[in-house]
C-alpha cells in the first residue's frame, strides 16, 4: 500500500482529536503513512473554562493552556508524525501544496520568521476553526505567546473594572456574566446586553428564564432587544445601545459573533460568508483530496458537540481511504448534522441549567457535570488522545 501523508491544518478541538485518531487507526494499519499537525499556538487552549478562567486566581495556566507536542509522545513510530509550529499561508490545491509560514522561537522569545515551508500532501485537512469578532482570547488568538499575553491582559482589567458590560447573551456571555457576578456579588456591577427578546434565544423557553431568573439572583442588569457597541473613538467607558441611550462602564466584553480563520484559503473553496463549502462526506467541493472539519466549514452550527462528531465521521471516511484504499468517488457515507446539540451552561460553582435535545435538565445535574471543575479533570486524557469525549 502506498505511503500516504495527511496535513492537519489546526490543532484545535478538531485538528488535535482527528490527528490522534488518524495515529491511533490507520497509521500504524498503513506502513509509510504520515500525519503532520500545523498550528501556529505551541499551546491547546480548555476554552470550555474560560468564563471563570478570566478572573484571576480562579484557575492557573497550567490547566487551561497544554502543550500540543507532549500529547503524542506515547505513540511508538515518532516518524509518522510530525508537529509544525506555524501558521498557512496559501494553499496550491492543483499541485497538492500548502505553503506555511513558521514561528521560530529564540531563547524565551518566539517570532514569526519570513521562511515559508512547502509541504506536499496526499490529502490536507483544513481545521483552523473561528475566533470571536472582537478577538477577545475566549479562542486562540496567535501563538500561545500572543494568546498568554492578552489573557492576562483582560484578567487585569476585570481585576480593576468596577463595572462591566457583557454584549451578547449566548451560551459564553451569559456564562461570563454568571462567573463573574458569582465571584464578586455586588461588588462589581455587571450588565449583559441581548439584541434578541431572550437569553440563550433558540433554546427552550424554559432554559432561557432559568438563566435569566439566575443571573437575577446574582445581580446582573439585563437589556434585552438592543445591541451594544462601543464608542468609535475606542472611549471604553461610553457603549451605545441600538434603539438610543448609552451605559458607561469600565470595561465592554462584546462576546457575540465568530469569524472562520480563513485568510489562507482560495476563495473558490468558499461560499459567501467566508465558511469553506463542503459535500455531505465534508470533502471541499470542486477537490478530491482537501477535506473541511469544525468551525471552518458550512455543515452546522458552530458548536463544540457538532465539531466532535464531525471528527468521528471524517476519521472514519479517511480510514476507508488511506486503509481500505476506497476511491473517493465511492465514499456513500454521509455526514448527519447534530440536530440539537446539548447545552449545559454554568453560572459559578453552584447554579446552572441546561437542555439535552428537547428536554430541560435539572441544574443541580449541571452543576455536577460542568460547574464545578468545568471538565478540567477531562483534559489531559482528552488532550493525549485517550478518550474522544471531553464531556462528562
Amino acid at each position: 500500500m502506498e505511503p500516504k501523508t495527511v496535513v492537519i491544518l489546526g490543532a484545535g478541538w478538531a485538528g488535535l482529536s482527528l490527528a490522534h485518531q488518524l495515529l491511533q487507526n490507520v497509521a500504524p494499519k498503513v506502513p509509510g503513512t504520515k500525519v503532520i499537525l500545523v498550528s501556529p499556538n505551541s499551546h491547546f487552549f480548555w476554552n470550555i473554562a474560560a468564563p471563570r478562567g478570566i478572573i484571576s486566581g480562579e484557575i492557573s495556566d497550567g490547566h487551561l493552556f497544554s502543550p500540543i507536542l507532549p500529547a503524542f509522545d506515547h505513540y511508538q513510530h515518532h516518524e509518522q508524525f510530525e508537529f509544525i509550529l506555524g501558521a498557512a499561508r496559501s494553499i496550491g490545491h492543483a499541485s497538492n501544496t500548502v505553503q506555511i509560514q513558521l514561528n521560530q522561537k529564540q531563547g524565551d522569545v518566539l517570532t514569526r520568521v519570513d521562511t515559508l515551508r512547502e509541504v506536499v500532501y496526499d490529502h490536507l485537512i483544513i481545521a483552523t476553526g473561528s475566533r470571536i469578532v472582537s478577538n477577545l482570547p475566549f479562542k486562540s488568538v496567535g501563538s500561545y505567546e500572543d494568546h498568554l499575553e492578552a489573557w492576562h491582559e483582560l484578567q487585569a482589567k476585570i481585576d480593576a473594572a468596577g463595572t462591566i458590560v457583557i454584549a451578547g447573551g449566548g451560551p459564553t456571555g451569559v456564562e461570563v456574566a454568571g462567573e463573574l457576578a458569582s465571584k464578586f456579588g455586588r461588588t462589581k456591577e455587571i450588565t449583559l446586553v441581548e439584541n434578541s427578546e431572550s437569553l440563550l434565544y433558540g433554546r427552550l423557553p424554559s432554559v432561557s428564564q432559568t438563566a435569566e431568573r439566575d443571573l437575577e439572583k446574582l445581580g446582573v442588569r439585563m437589556i434585552y432587544k438592543n445591541r451594544a457597541t462601543q464608542s468609535a473613538d475606542n472611549d471604553s467607558h461610553t457603549i451605545h445601545l441600538s434603539k438610543g441611550g448609552t451605559l458607561t462602564a469600565d470595561l465592554f466584553l462584546p462576546l457575540y459573533g465568530v469569524v472562520v480563520n480563513n485568510a489562507f484559503i482560495p476563495d473558490e473553496l468558499m461560499d459567501w460568508e467566508g465558511n469553506l463549502k463542503l459535500d455531505p462526506t465534508l470533502r471541499v467541493v470542486g477537490t478530491t483530496n482537501i477535506w473541511g472539519v469544525g468551525d471552518v466549514g458550512n455543515v452546522e452550527p458552530k458548536q463544540l458537540s457538532s465539531v466532535l462528531s464531525q471528527v468521528g465521521f471524517l476519521s472514519g471516511v479517511l480510514e476507508s481511504v488511506l486503509l481500505h484504499g476506497k476511491p473517493v468517488e465511492e465514499i456513500s457515507e454521509v455526514y448527519t448534522p447534530v440536530s440539537r446539540s446539548p447545552l449545559f451552561i454554568a453560572l459559578g460553582r453552584h447554579l446552572a441549567t441546561g437542555q439535552f435535545g428537547s428536554w430541560k435538565i435539572f441544574g443541580f445535574i449541571v452543576s455536577f457535570l460542568k460547574g464545578r471543575k468545568l471538565y478540567l479533570n477531562n483534559a489531559s486524557s482528552f488532550i493525549g488522545g485517550k478518550t474522544r469525549q471531553p464531556f462528562f
